[in-house]
């Protein structure tokens, strides 16, 4: 009996019913337990638990209804009604085993990197879950093996994301020149990875990049000039070029190939990747990794059959990667002049690939031989050199320093460092302070000229108003576009000259599209919806039909003119 402190004892009321209600609830009681010992031995009979399940669905059919998905209330029959209904299920479990056996002679034929024995003792219900549910070939599909299991999420898998054709193509060759290499050491060729390692390869990426640039198609150029509306642009946004392989770092620089979909992505990251652009699955085809060398701009050659990149970085020496044979060589040849031009970072290929121009320091612009890479000429202008570029002809070069004042020195005829420069037309960028780019624009004897400033103000120049008879006179701009406000980095016109991209990387989502020859800005794209970031490059394709955009977070977004 229980006691109090005092230690007399105390009397304790019976239970009533609601405390007998709520110990049963806790605790339950002995009718209940002799209830569950009884059903221990059952416990691994399905049989007789699917019994009581069934009375039990019978008995609250109407009330489990709410809970029932919409999916699983309906299912649509395509079989024949009437007699034939046994017999075409009887055809569909067939058909269902038999494309079972067919991807599992499909695997078979390949070779696995890791195989589980368990695969084969699990099986796996297909109606435990509604994703499960998705992988039934028949509504009567329940209890599979494990590797059919596995075999239908790759069928899966595959019809969502299709195997490229390129891929077979690719695979097919591989096997029919496994049959032609010998296993000499000699082709052996040693790339540095991503993490700087140094891994002994056997050529056959290096061989598989090259047949790619022989086999591939080509961007189709038209010919036939299409004129842009200046009101309005249409554009669709594509598969990320990178989605693949992003880049650790922001896009730095983005290039495409001259003649075939394929574009380069490079930044602080020191590493190169290409990309075969198709708008849908943008395949990874291969990296360099530049050991030491942050890498400030990259660019194709513009002589397709050479398939070569230059890249470069606040290094003394440019990089020289060859596609063809994988090989990587440092260009540093100025032979006296490395005080005038201390880093290679600021560099661009003329059209043809004849020069490349280098930004000095001290006011130096220097030009070295586009195949060579040995040093050509200097041309020395007044304050600090912030940008420069080539007419499409090759015939002069511009080149602007940060107070707005503009040289253009000719190209041509023969060039030599004893040669005096002549300068075709110096004059100042009107209103132009604190100058960031320059640009020339248009197949037409490089009609336009953009000048951009730290302060966002574009100004759009036609050439063909220039007054040839003399130097000296200053250009008027026919337009001024004010619609960004902070320091313009990126200047690029289409091929054919009907569009300028500007952008900013100092502010998110500043880029803008202008059109020429209006100069007209086209307010319907970008919006404000756009997934732009701050935009740190910016590349139309050769054939005018992709814009690539490239930014901070090391994503390069695709966009389709549906004009082209």
């Amino acid at each position: 009996m229980p006691k109090n402190r005092d230690g007399d004892i105390v009397e304790v009321p019976p239970k009533d019913e609601e405390e007998l209600m709520l110990e049963k609830l806790v605790f339950g009681d002995l009718a209940g337990l002799e209830n569950n010992l009884r059903k221990v031995d059952n416990l691994f009979d399905f049989d007789d638990e699917e019994e009581v399940v069934e009375e039990l669905d019978e008995e609250n059919d109407s009330e489990d209804l709410d809970d029932v998905q919409d999916e699983d209330l309906f299912y649509i029959d395509e079989g024949v009604q009437g007699d034939e209904n046994d017999s075409d299920h009887m055809d569909e479990d067939v058909d269902s085993e038999s494309d079972d056996a067919e991807l599992e002679d499909e695997l078979e034929d390949g070779e696995d990197a890791w195989v589980d024995s368990d695969d084969e003792k699990l099986n796996i219900s297909l109606t435990s879950s509604d994703r499960l549910k998705k992988l039934r070939k028949t509504p009567e599909d329940d209890l599979i093996s494990g590797k059919a299991y596995m075999l239908r999420l790759r069928s899966q898998f595959e019809k969502i994301y299709p195997r490229p054709a390129w891929v077979d193509k690719l695979a097919q060759d591989d096997d029919e020149e496994d049959d032609e290499e010998t296993n000499s050491s000699d082709d052996d060729i040693v790339l540095d990875d991503e993490e700087g390692n140094q891994d002994q390869v056997n050529g056959k990426e290096t061989a598989a990049l090259s047949k790619l640039l022989s086999s591939t198609h080509q961007f189709i150029v038209t010919k036939q000039l299409k004129l842009i509306s200046p009101s309005r642009i249409s554009i669709t946004r594509l598969k990320d070029a990178n989605y693949q392989k992003l880049s650790k770092g922001a896009i730095q620089a983005i290039s495409f190939h001259p003649t075939h979909p394929i574009l380069l992505t490079a930044g602080f990251d020191k590493t190169i990747r290409l990309y075969q652009i198709d708008g849908k699955t943008n395949n990874f085809i291969t990296s360099y990794f530049l050991k030491n060398c942050p890498i400030m701009h990259s660019q194709f050659f513009p002589q397709a059959d050479r398939n070569i990149i230059y890249a470069a970085g606040r290094r003394k020496y440019m990089n020289k990667v060859n596609l063809n044979t994988g090989e990587i060589e440092k260009i540093s040849r100025m032979y006296g002049h490395e005080q005038v031009q201390k880093s290679f970072e600021s560099f661009k290929i003329s059209p043809a690939g004849s020069f490349i121009g280098l930004i000095g320091n001290s006011g130096w612009f220097n030009l070295i031989n586009g195949t060579t890479g040995q040093w050509i000429k200097g041309f020395k202008v007044e304050g600090t050199v912030v940008d420069f570029d080539f007419a499409f002809d090759e015939s002069f070069v511009v080149v602007v320093n940060s107070a707005g004042d503009v040289w253009e020195f000719e190209l041509k005829g023969k060039l030599s460092s004893k040669s005096e420069n002549k300068i075709l037309r110096k004059w100042s960028d009107d209103g132009g302070i604190g100058i960031t780019k320059i640009k020339l624009g248009g197949r037409n004897n490089s009609r336009w000229l953009a000048i951009g400033s730290n302060t966002g103000v574009v100004n759009l120049y036609d050439r063909q108003n220039f007054n040839s008879t003399t130097a000296t006179t200053q250009p008027k701009p026919f337009k001024t576009v004010e619609n960004l406000v902070t320091s313009i980095s990126s200047l690029v016109f289409n091929p054919d000259g009907q569009l300028l991209a500007i952008a900013s990387r100092g502010k998110r989502d500043a880029f803008k599209l202008v059109h020429l020859p209006s100069g007209s800005v086209y307010s319907n794209w970008p919006t404000s919806g756009t997934p732009l970031g701050k935009v740190t490059s910016a590349v139309f394709s050769p054939n005018n039909e992709i814009l690539a955009i490239g930014n901070e977070a090391g994503k390069v977004t695709l966009w389709r003119l549906n004009h082209y």
